[in-house]
């Protein structure tokens, strides 16, 4: 990889609620350093912290990154209710209403570089919401197509008519229940309505139009949550992905997730992150190995040759696995660090000084950083064994919960 700040380089964020803090975290440390990111492409949970890093409602992505936290509950109302009520909100139609009438009672701003010394201030606006969200009516019935309704709190965060003349390209994955086909969202064609319909996971939320008259969709998580088929899509449009030096992967938060439910509901969040993170796994490490192969042999036509990939891999400390599930604010702000100490050490790794030249270090590509009895490899010995020709000493044995 021929270093140079002049490297286009694409980001592929994943689905999945733990990725919103990862990668808020991960994308505000590429910021700090200067890094710049030609593509954004997203699938689910992972677009949200994508637009704040490119169109924050006021201007400033490294504190739109950081707010992300105070989206999670303090952790005296989770212990004793373990539900996010500012972000699922009861089915029905009155839920708008009382969001706003809630929002009417004066808050605390909170300043992210208090953090970790707000506390009183964060429980007496949890509170509030939590008392509008307990006496919210809800209309759910057997016969409800979900369990849950919209309330467009992401208008609050995203500038949206920065997005279409937004320098860096992005693309959020959605399946059209029309054509039984993903579908993309692009800046152009980028709308909370747009936004919404992409994050419609079954059951929680109804299928959505993107427009008022337009066709239903669903979350693209549930079909392609590694997001790597929103960049690969983005062919016909400038910057082609070919034209990229390298994509860097988001991983996922891996063995982490699969722990003995303590309750129904964890139950049910893990039936849906288990099969997204499954997929988003072997999605990514199938087109690692495609581009491995495509990248010793180049093609003739180079815009058939897909950038290397690369993988930016997350150590959640081992006191918090099997909890990285929970919506308490202590756990958004661990996952928010954890986030941000991965990206900055691969800054820090990949480019000395900030923002100066940077090289991407082969033991980063995705493929050196498998081993055969991972999750991964074991999917990869399907099609025979794609690892043999590298030496195992030149793999980089995958940690506990990832890391660098």
């Amino acid at each position: 990889m021929s270093d140079g700040p002049g490297l286009k380089l694409g980001v592929l964020i994943s689905g999945g609620a733990p990725t919103l803090h990862l990668a808020a975290g991960a994308l505000c440390a590429f910021h700090e350093h200067q890094v710049e990111f030609n593509v954004l492409a997203t699938s689910g949970a992972g677009a949200l912290p994508a637009l704040l890093y490119m169109v924050p409602k006021k201007g400033d992505p490294e504190t739109a990154l950081k707010c992300v936290v105070d989206m999670n509950v303090h952790d005296a109302i989770y212990d004793l209710i373990p539900n996010n009520y500012k972000v699922f909100f009861k089915y029905g139609p009155f839920a708008p209403l009382f969001w706003q009438l809630g929002q009417m009672i004066p808050h605390f701003p909170l300043d992210p570089t208090e953090r970790s010394t707000n506390a009183g201030k964060r429980l007496y606006n949890d509170v509030i919401d939590f008392v509008t969200a307990a006496i919210t009516p809800t209309t759910l019935t057997y016969w409800s197509k979900s369990v849950l309704r919209r309330v467009q709190v992401v208008n609050d965060l995203v500038d949206w008519n920065a997005l279409p003349s937004a320098p860096q390209r992005f693309f959020l994955n959605t399946f059209s229940l029309d054509t039984q086909e993903l579908k993309l969202f692009k800046n152009e064609d980028m709308t909370p309505d747009a936004f919404y319909a992409a994050l419609a996971m079954p059951w929680l939320y109804p299928p959505t139009p993107a427009t008022l008259s337009g066709p239903l969709y669903t979350e693209g998580a549930s079909h392609d949550p590694s997001a790597i088929e929103a960049a690969l899509q983005n062919a016909p449009l400038k910057p082609k992905v070919a034209s990229l030096d390298a994509m860097i992967v988001l991983d996922t938060i891996g063995a982490d997730l699969w722990v003995d439910p303590e309750s129904l509901y964890e139950a049910l969040e893990l039936t849906i992150m288990d099969p997204i993170v499954t997929l988003a796994e072997n999605v990514a490490a199938l087109y690692a190995l495609q581009e491995k192969v495509f990248n010793q042999d180049p093609p003739p036509i180079k815009d058939l040759t897909p950038p290397k990939i690369y993988r930016l891999l997350f150590d959640i400390p081992p006191w918090k696995r099997g909890q990285i599930l929970e919506w308490s604010y202590s756990n958004a702000l661990t996952l928010w660090d954890t986030g941000y100490r991965a990206a900055s050490k691969f800054c820090t790794d990949q480019m000395p000084h900030k923002g100066g030249p940077i090289t991407l270090k082969e033991e980063h590509r995705y493929f050196r950083t498998l081993t055969k009895d991972s999750r991964e490899g074991d999917f990869l010995s399907l099609f025979g064994d794609p690892l043999k020709d590298l030496p195992p000493a030149r793999f980089v044995p995958p940690p506990g919960g990832g890391g660098l």
